[in-house]
């Protein structure tokens, strides 16, 4: 059972992560800044790149954890190896390796995670969702800059802002969700660029900072460390 389960893992990371089933390039600004910029390029050395994760869930409570991204193997072209782990103990997702990489897969994981945990909540269906958030990140964001507090000192990084469901005919089958955002904070500051991923489940059809929320999901740059010599 568990081969099977990392079969279905392997397959669905591939289906999310191929740019023709998920990423339309040179579609919006936030798709190009997702899916074709070079995150990486800003690494220099092999490492590890750690995000806290935290939950807060009026429906599965709260919850804590990790997930890091080991990166190796740089190339002359600027692309790397990049292995994860993501999640521990038994919340651990088996995923395989992506190598030759430019941009930070950590977020493709994350989204990949997130339909997921729709299609158990609502019983609805992956692949729907997925497609509502490729169209949503194709069609654009709301966009901001925002100051960020890293190392004891403020960097400059972008935040976008997406609602996928928002305005989907059929989205009173899952009614709970269908205001929920996507956060997105980027930075060339900070190493691999992902700063910040969000999603929060508003009480009502929209939210601001302060609001009351149903379902809040945090991930979090937290730290790069340099492999061991």
């Amino acid at each position: 059972m568990q081969k099977i389960w990392f079969r279905i893992l392997t397959l669905s990371l591939f289906i999310f992560s191929s740019a023709s089933a998920f990423a339309v390039t040179g579609f919006s600004e936030i798709n190009n800044a997702l899916f074709d910029k070079a995150h990486l390029k800003n690494l220099t050395q092999p490492g590890t790149l750690n995000y806290h994760y935290q939950k807060e869930s009026f429906v599965d409570g709260p919850r804590e954890d990790t997930i890091s991204m080991t990166v190796t193997n740089f190339r002359n072209t600027g692309r790397k190896d990049t292995s994860f782990e993501f999640f521990t103990n038994e919340y651990n997702r088996p995923y395989e390796d992506r190598n030759n990489q430019q941009g930070n897969g950590v977020f493709v994981l994350f989204l990949e995670f997130d339909i997921r945990e729709l299609d158990r909540l609502t019983g609805g269906e992956w692949a729907y969702f997925q497609r509502k958030i490729r169209w949503a990140l194709a069609k654009g964001a709301t966009k901001k800059e925002v100051d960020i507090d890293y190392n004891g000192t403020t960097v400059k990084g972008i935040e976008y802002k997406i609602q996928p469901f928002i305005n989907d005919p059929k989205n009173e089958r899952y009614s709970l969700y269908a205001s929920k955002y996507y956060i997105f904070t980027m930075s060339e500051e900070i190493p691999g660029e992902v700063y910040k991923l969000r999603t929060i489940v508003p009480d009502g059809d929209t939210w601001q900072e302060g609001d009351e929320v149903l379902v809040e999901e945090v991930l979090t740059f937290t730290g790069f460390e340099p492999l061991k010599k």
